[in-house]
């Protein structure tokens, strides 16, 4: 893992920078995201945060020193593991209550980017723990695609909380654009 300390070092700094923007976001429109009728955002939030925070862990966890592969690989699919049964939790409840205006099909293609990251990060820490030196590859795939789907999710929260702030017919001028 030695060779890969620079690539973790700079996304773990990425992933923590951006969770603290989240942080900031979710602050100020604290009502628009937690309180009643706002599931979807509340979803959308909860998601960012998971994929930057797993992207952090396992960042730092690369960055352990001496640390061999198959203990790397361990320790991360045991971290990837409860992630992934959260992101399961997150899409049943995406499935199976109530949506808001976005509709089933759009609610269930944001959590598809996650899903693939964390089972790309649960196959490659899987591999690293039997001893497949060649999967680290997969694991730095793994953290691109999750810090790229927190990054999406937080956007598309943004514009979400941008949205609302809109009159009626400003809301109406904006989905036309």
């Amino acid at each position: 893992m030695q060779t890969w300390l620079p690539f973790y070092t700079v996304t773990a700094a990425a992933a923590a920078t951006l969770l603290g923007l989240l942080f900031v976001a979710v602050s100020m429109h604290a009502t628009a995201i937690m309180g009643e009728g706002h599931e979807a955002s509340k979803r959308m939030a909860e998601q960012a945060f998971q994929n930057y925070l797993a992207v952090i862990l396992v960042s730092l966890l690369a960055l352990f020193p001496q640390l061999q592969l198959r203990s790397f690989g361990l320790i991360a699919l045991a971290l990837t593991a409860l992630g992934d049964v959260w992101v399961l939790v997150r899409l049943g409840q995406t499935l199976f209550r109530p949506h808001d205006k976005d509709g089933w099909l759009l609610s269930l293609r944001r959590h598809f980017a996650s899903l693939i990251g964390y089972g790309l990060l649960f196959y490659a820490a899987l591999r690293m723990a039997l001893g497949d030196n060649d999967s680290c590859n997969a694991f730095a795939v793994a953290v691109m695609v999750l810090v790229s789907s927190a990054t999406v999710m937080s956007w598309e929260l943004l514009i979400r909380l941008a949205k609302a702030r809109l009159s009626p017919q400003d809301r109406q001028t904006a989905s036309i654009e």
